[in-house]
């Protein structure tokens, strides 16, 4: 048993030394915080509404709006951006860990494990629109779990204004309501009206844009990269594949180890593991995710591609990636529930991107912790909950005590 005040100081030690090894966040801008925060400039005090249509990026201007008047207020912008990131980050790390305080320390074994995935802490320290959009999926999905319909339209709809992305955690949410309801459960009206909302005003942003982004981001960023998300039937599969690959990696493995279960639920061993096992093969050799130097996605491909180098061992090293997908595919195969949804959109949205990159798969992962922390995916439904004839519903939560182990 994990006791909350050892998880806690725990997790305060790993903020800490994040915050020290980032030289308390003074160090200079690097990488994309360069032109972030060139972009924030243009929300730096009172702007104009055409500024929201003019800026360089083609992710939506929540972040750069709140670090421009960060500047404008204090002058220290880009400290305090990172600031609020990490403190975003740590709110995010206790929603997880808290989520079903009854059912303690599943919601601390979640926590570790979103921890544990590469991205988190480093862009928590970093002045990237990540984190904000992160913080926005996971506080609307427990809105969600705790009835609170309004609440998580606004998170979400703050999400969406952060990183369009956003929108495949709304959409995930009412595939899974709707698919309950499909089964014979009631409709939960409320859930629907704010996912589809929230979902909503991404077509808002687009209309106010006149496209996905403003023209400036486009000209600026759509040249440089491979440009799926352009076009509504533009699909790249070998980025769905390599994100099913990083699912597998930093979820189903990690989960498997801090929960000490089987990566494979006993419903799919047989015939289905066998099927599915030979469809992702056969998509695996359509378009194989192997990469290029120039895109060589995150660690899981940088470190393959170092231990295994291309050419000569591109066979291998693709089949390392299709198991691990695998994993992904098995875990979440079973049952139509939220996690399933999460993930089928995930993959989807991957197809959508620029590049194959774990980043990405940030929001993915957060909201697969939570649900876990809620016990809402397969696995982790609690004793008094619905059975599993039902068990696709995102069920709603009772609120949590004040009172923590200790």
């Amino acid at each position: 048993m994990i006791r909350t005040r050892t998880f806690l100081g725990g997790v305060a030690i790993a903020f800490v030394v994040t915050f020290l090894a980032a030289d308390g966040l003074r160090f200079e801008p690097e990488k994309d915080e360069i032109h972030f925060r060139a972009s924030a400039e243009a929300f730096r005090g009172g702007f104009a509404v055409d500024a929201l249509r003019s800026y360089p990026e083609v992710v939506t201007p929540l972040a750069l709006v709140v670090w421009g008047e960060l500047e404008h207020f204090t002058g220290a912008g880009l400290r305090l951006g990172r600031l609020l990131n990490l403190a975003l980050m740590l709110a995010v790390v206790c929603m997880v860990a808290f989520a079903a305080p009854a059912a303690w320390p599943r919601g601390a074994l979640a926590a570790i494990g979103l921890l544990v995935f590469p991205y988190s802490l480093p862009l928590a320290a970093h002045l990237y629109t990540d984190v904000i959009a992160v913080f926005f999926a996971v506080a609307g999905t427990l809105a969600l779990a705790r009835g609170r319909p309004v609440l998580a339209c606004i998170a979400f709809a703050g999400g969406i204004a952060t990183r369009q992305y956003v929108i495949q955690i709304p959409a995930a949410l009412a595939a899974a309501e709707c698919v309950a309801w499909l089964r014979g459960d009631g409709v939960r009206w409320k859930t629907l009206l704010a996912c589809g909302i929230s979902g909503l005003t991404l077509l808002g942003w687009v209309a106010f844009f006149g496209g996905l982004a403003p023209q400036a981001g486009i000209d600026a960023w759509v040249s440089r990269y491979p440009a799926p998300m352009m076009s509504a039937t533009g699909l790249v599969l070998h980025h769905g594949l390599y994100a099913l690959t990083g699912i597998g990696a930093y979820f189903v493995l990690v989960e498997a180890l801090l929960f000490r279960r089987s990566p494979l639920p006993r419903e799919l061993l047989g015939r289905r593991t066998l099927a599915l096992a030979l469809a992702l093969a056969a998509v695996f050799w359509l378009d194989p995710p192997v990469l290029s130097a120039s895109h060589t996605g995150g660690p899981i491909g940088r470190v393959a591609r170092v231990l295994l180098p291309a050419p000569d061992f591109d066979v291998v090293r693709v089949s390392l990636y299709y198991l691990l997908a695998l994993l992904a595919v098995l875990r979440f195969a079973g049952r139509l529930d939220a996690g399933f949804w999460v993930v089928a959109a995930g993959f989807v949205l991957a197809m959508k991107q620029q590049l194959p990159w774990e980043k990405y798969l940030f929001p993915t992962l957060a909201v697969l912790w939570t649900l876990v922390s809620l016990g809402q995916v397969q696995g982790y439904r609690d004793a008094d909950a619905r059975t599993d004839a039902t068990s696709n519903r995102f069920v709603k939560q009772a609120l949590p005590s004040s009172g923590f182990n200790t």
